[in-house]
């Protein structure tokens, strides 16, 4: 990321001031003997040093991000204390005078509260730099006016308040104020409380849980590793916050062991951070790290604390109780906190590794489970679950086939994990030689091995065939609930049928009949009367004769006599002949011979009649020509005409819709396409099988 000059500049030189404070703080405990070594070392090696060490790494990959520098600035100035707090005990103890004390104290202090208002700001603006609320905002701008608290100690103090880390053992006794002020007097109390209870890092961590509670999402899982520390960290620091304010003395047994207990717990800050930003990528860092490396770091840290956990009380207590009782001490802090550290190793693996389960029961729970799946939404997540678990992968992706061989869907799909570049291991779902499928595996650190690639195969096997079973059931719930739509269609247009009929009767067929009689009427009449009645039943014969054709060609309408008597070709060509339309009827002699069954003739008949009324009414067809062949068990019936033709193929009306129920409730299948040569054609196809006659 670019910055510019001068913030590079500041950036180098933060990074040189800590350096040389680590350099200074150690070389001069160890050189020159100082009293309190070894808590000094400790608590270089495991809060300091890791904290800066963090923070140059941040610096490193995001100089621009905010987070990165105030991390910078902590740690700078945490080496800065420790360089200092050597010297002074240093200057103390060769020098004997406290006269300059003042200048000492005053520069820990003044380190000590800017680490804290950093720390406090970057608890606040936790993760990504900045608040979410105006008041959040104004908070956070409010901490950095307590940088003026190391001047209002030595103002409102008669003497000064001397840092109890900065000596160990042997402190002076505290030296008059320079620069006390009397009026100023009764703010010295809440000045030393808000001083010593580190109220900035307090309040950031308070806004931090608060912004915890109310986040969602990535947002809340990167906050998650920090949110737990400040839980874990309350008790201690709450105890050490208490103590300090009470004046409890830093040599006492119970401070030293407080303090000692903050030490481990102040490593989970910088290991909290660093979880964040190598799982969750915080600050936009994205580091591809062995899962051996960064499990030996977690185990070394993890380690380090239960080392630093075990040695507190025997370290805080050495001094006052009997040696023989500090290694019991020590002793029996290691049995208890042996169990912690067992489950501190287990949610590391866990962490880096993923779940390793038994791949034996992998594979049984995950065929029990395919027993419940009834969709492919369901089914495929659970198989990219499963197989990333089982194969501890980064990223696994299953890809289906549609229904047509040639594309793959888009949706559903199963993920598990965030897919990114090419797959490292694929494996193909097949099913009686189909492939219906795949499984894509993500790259893992240490590769894939032959028996990875025998569980894929496995777990590949199982869930073919359950994706065709799932497909299977699918197509058949989908064929039953168009069965029933057909049948309900197939009852509708014979309702309809009927109300058609009884319509003709009525307005047709009954009004003749009436007109006959009211006639015949009129002739007896006439007889009665002595006249004759010739005219009038010359009359009556001709009605009867019209009568006669509709009641004919109602009947046709209904079932034709001739479909009966001449079978269906004859049918088709009787009915071919009466439309005002060329219409040629292509079929061979045995076809033109055969029967077959009624509903197989009554069908392929009404197929072809509503097409060539179809063509008739919409074609605007100068010739249609309509083919009846049998062929593998199948009566196929083809109509075509030379009109405007069709866009597309599909449902066109009610006419053929009810064709295409009355078909396929046979078991046959109904097409209607246009083809390039123009035109319309309707291809229908009935089997003969048991209703050949």
């Amino acid at each position: 990321m670019h910055v510019s000059g001068w913030a590079r500049v500041r950036l180098y030189t933060a990074v040189a001031a800590g350096a040389v404070g680590l350099l200074v703080g150690v070389g001069v405990s160890v050189l020159a003997r100082l009293d309190g070594v070894r808590s000094h070392l400790a608590w270089t090696g495991m809060v300091v040093v890791p904290l800066y060490a963090l923070a140059v790494w941040l610096v490193r990959h995001r100089p621009d991000h905010p987070q990165a520098r105030r991390l910078l600035l902590i740690a700078a100035v945490s080496g800065l204390s420790v360089g200092v707090e050597s010297v002074v005990r240093w200057v103390y103890r060769d020098a004997g005078e406290v006269g300059w004390l003042w200048y000492g104290n005053f520069v820990h202090q003044f380190l000590n509260v800017v680490s804290s208002v950093a720390g406090g700001v970057l608890l606040a603006c936790y993760p990504d730099g900045t608040a979410d609320k105006p008041w959040q905002r104004r908070l956070v701008a409010g901490l950095w006016w307590l940088l003026p608290f190391p001047l209002l100690m030595l103002l409102t103090h008669r003497t000064l308040v001397v840092s109890p880390y900065l000596f160990e053992g042997s402190a002076p006794d505290p030296p008059a104020s320079p620069f006390f002020t009397g009026w100023l007097e009764p703010l010295g109390p809440l000045v030393e409380v808000l001083f010593t209870s580190s109220a900035a890092a307090a309040i950031g961590a308070a806004v931090l849980l608060m912004r915890y509670a109310q986040s969602r999402g990535t947002h809340r899982l990167r906050m998650r590793p920090l949110a737990y520390t400040i839980f874990i960290s309350l008790p201690v620091f709450g105890t050490l916050a208490v103590m300090l304010m009470l004046h409890v003395p830093e040599d006492s047994p119970w401070f030293l062991l407080v303090s000692f207990l903050s030490f481990p717990v102040l490593l989970m800050f910088p290991v909290s951070i660093a979880i964040s930003v190598l799982r969750y990528r915080m600050f936009d860092i994205d580091v591809a790290l062995r899962r051996s490396a960064v499990y030996g770091v977690l185990v070394v840290v993890i380690a380090a604390v239960y080392v630093a956990l075990a040695a507190a009380p025997g370290l805080a207590l050495g001094n006052q109780v009997p040696v023989q009782l500090a290694v019991v001490l020590t002793v029996v802090a290691a049995v208890v906190f042996q169990p912690l550290r067992r489950r501190l190793e287990s949610a590391a693996d866990r962490w880096v590794f993923g779940e390793r389960a038994n791949r034996y029961q992998l594979v049984t729970s995950f065929g029990s489970t395919l027993e419940q799946a009834v969709d492919l939404d369901e089914l495929l997540p659970r198989l990219a679950e499963t197989v990333r678990r089982g194969l501890s992968a980064a990223w696994v992706r299953v890809a289906v086939r549609g229904d047509d061989p040639g594309t793959w869907l888009a949706v559903p799909t199963g993920t598990s994990g965030t897919p990114s570049g090419d797959p490292a291991l694929v494996e193909e779902l097949r099913h009686q030689d189909e492939v219906v499928g795949r499984i894509e595996c993500g790259a893992r650190d240490d590769g894939y091995d032959e028996t990875d690639r025998e569980l894929l195969a496995v777990l590949a096997g199982q869930a073919a065939t359950a994706i065709a079973n799932v497909r299977l059931t699918a197509r058949l719930s989908e064929q039953v609930a168009e069965l029933a739509r057909s049948r309900a269609r197939i009852v509708a247009a014979q309702d309809g049928e009927r109300r058609r009929i009884e319509r003709d009767i009525h307005d047709g067929v009954q009004q003749a009949v009436v007109a006959l009689l009211t006639k015949l009427r009129l002739a007896r009449n006439q007889l009665a009367r002595g006249e004759s009645p010739g005219a009038l039943l010359v009359e009556t014969q001709a009605d009867a004769s019209e009568l006669l054709t509709d009641l004919r060609e109602l009947a046709h309408g209904i079932h034709p006599p001739v479909l009966t008597d001449g079978g269906l070709v004859a049918a088709v060509e009787a009915r071919a002949g009466r439309l005002p339309l060329g219409v040629t009827v292509h079929s061979d002699d045995s076809t033109r011979a055969r029967r077959f069954g009624p509903e197989v003739e009554a069908a392929a008949y009404f197929v072809a009649c509503e097409a060539l009324t179809n063509v008739v009414k919409h074609a605007h067809a100068s010739q249609a020509d309509v083919s009846v062949t049998t062929e593998d068990g199948l009566l196929r019936l083809q109509v075509r005409d030379d009109g405007k033709g069709i866009n597309g193929s599909g449902s066109h009306g009610h006419g053929l819709t009810n064709l295409r129920d009355r078909v396929e409730a046979l078991g046959g299948r109904l097409r209607i396409e246009g083809p390039a040569s123009g035109g319309t054609r309707l291809d229908a196809a009935l089997p003969i099988g048991a209703a050949d006659a």
